[in-house]
């Protein structure tokens, strides 16, 4: 149980790392103007290509810190 978790906190760390530094995030906001009489109104909008992607890059990055970590350990018990 704590591999899992450790690799899934390494996961996140790392995996959030590499989406910030690589992935070109672009807000998916944008503004109506004349909107019932306001002058402008915003709406936020949830960008979910982005989150997808981050997902996979994150869940990926967790499974391969756990596989590699069963494999060392493997390796160190057959020594």
């Amino acid at each position: 149980m704590k591999k899992f978790l450790l690799s899934l906190l390494g996961g996140v760390i790392i995996g959030g790392i590499i989406c910030y530094v690589f992935m070109d995030y672009e807000t998916s906001n944008y503004i109506i103007q004349n909107y019932y009489g306001l002058d402008e109104k915003e709406i936020k909008e949830w960008d979910f290509s982005y989150i997808t992607q981050a997902g996979f890059i994150i869940l990926i990055t967790t499974l391969l810190i756990y596989f590699s970590w069963v494999l060392l350990e493997k390796r160190a018990d057959k020594d």
